[in-house]
């Protein structure tokens, strides 16, 4: 089984690791923040494996910390021939023309792999309880085994197998409620600190491969004031608050739409307001893996018709609640859902 082009581009993230020494007696929280606090420092070389919804990916993982600058490469072991390779804020993706990897390059920084590998578990809320639950073995190291329980139906949870002496993350599942695995990260092998080569960082290519380049300090948006929105959610979950709004532009029509980011520190869902397209559009709903999609029709104080879109790692009947509460922001409206 092979990734999608999409899922294939997400996973492109940014890793960020070191080793750590073991502290005997520390709590959940602490071992949490030591891989946060691991994820900047690391030298390693592994394979790993990453499965989402139907897609199941292989990929080679280099990353170091060469004069203070972060450097990386990232190879696909599977499908279509891709590197991407990283040097501080500027990363360049090596394909073979006609890879759709090259339309989808603005989705890099995000998706699954930064989802998986690079979640703020620092970050975690009340909404979420943590705890240990033993140990076991992958990528033939001995791993601490932490589960990230959430208090409620309305955000999935987490199991996380910790290197027991570098603290580095080795495997990470996502789980609804009812324990079914959505999304799987498993390393099948790593090596740390020495073991690495650096000459490893430097890409292969392929004849005829092109290079695309992109710089991650300038790809983010432009935030807008939350009262320049003319929209808002009337129901959040307990835990989530807004922590971004945009106002985009559509490039087949250049009508603007509306995006509001909502998070409680480790889950996060987004939500778009566009006009109704000429062809309108029906309520649907779905899922991959982890990831739900659903649209909803809405209009505003004039009655003219508007699609709504949700977009996040949450609960279906929780997105479906969430969406059919947005309306439009009265003039004098604070942020909704507190």
């Amino acid at each position: 089984m092979t990734s999608s082009p999409r899922n294939l581009a997400a996973i492109a993230g940014l890793w960020l690791a070191m080793a750590l020494p073991l502290a005997h007696g520390d709590t959940p929280r602490q071992w949490l923040d030591d891989m946060n606090r691991a994820f900047s420092e690391l030298s390693y070389d592994g394979i790993f494996s990453y499965f989402s919804g139907q897609d199941l990916a292989s990929l080679r993982v280099i990353h170091m910390v060469v004069d203070g600058e972060q450097r990386e490469r990232l190879v696909h072991l599977n499908g279509a021939p891709r590197e991407i390779v990283r040097r501080g804020d500027q990363v360049a993706c090596i394909v073979m023309p006609g890879d759709a990897l090259l339309e989808l390059e603005e989705s890099i920084p995000s998706g699954p792999f930064a989802r998986a590998f690079v979640r703020r578990y620092d970050r975690i809320s009340e909404n979420y309880g943590l705890s240990f639950f033993g140990e076991d073995r992958v990528a033939d190291r001995t791993a601490v085994r932490l589960a990230v329980t959430p208090r409620d139906d309305n955000r999935y949870g987490y199991r996380l197998w910790l290197d027991k002496n570098t603290r580095m993350l080795l495997r990470s599942e996502l789980i609804d409620g009812d324990g079914q695995r959505l999304e799987i990260f498993q390393f099948n092998q790593v090596r740390f600190g020495d073991a690495v080569d650096p000459d490893q960082l430097e890409p292969e290519g392929k004849d005829g491969s092109l290079v695309s380049h992109l710089t991650l300090a300038t790809k983010q948006p432009e935030p807008v004031a939350r009262e320049d929105i003319a929209w808002q959610v009337g129901w959040l979950p307990e835990g989530f608050s807004m922590a971004a709004a945009d106002i985009r532009r559509a490039p087949s029509s250049l009508k603007s739409i509306d995006t509001m980011m909502f998070s409680d520190g480790l889950a996060a869902f987004s939500v778009f307001v566009e006009d109704m397209p000429d062809s309108g559009a029906a309520s649907m709903v779905s899922r991959n893996g982890a990831t739900v999609a659903v649209t909803h029709m809405v209009s505003d104080a004039r009655q003219e018709p508007y699609l709504v879109t949700l977009v996040g790692e949450i609960p279906t009947r929780t997105a479906k609640r969430i969406a059919r509460s947005v309306l439009p922001r009265a003039a004098d409206a604070g942020q909704p859902g507190r």
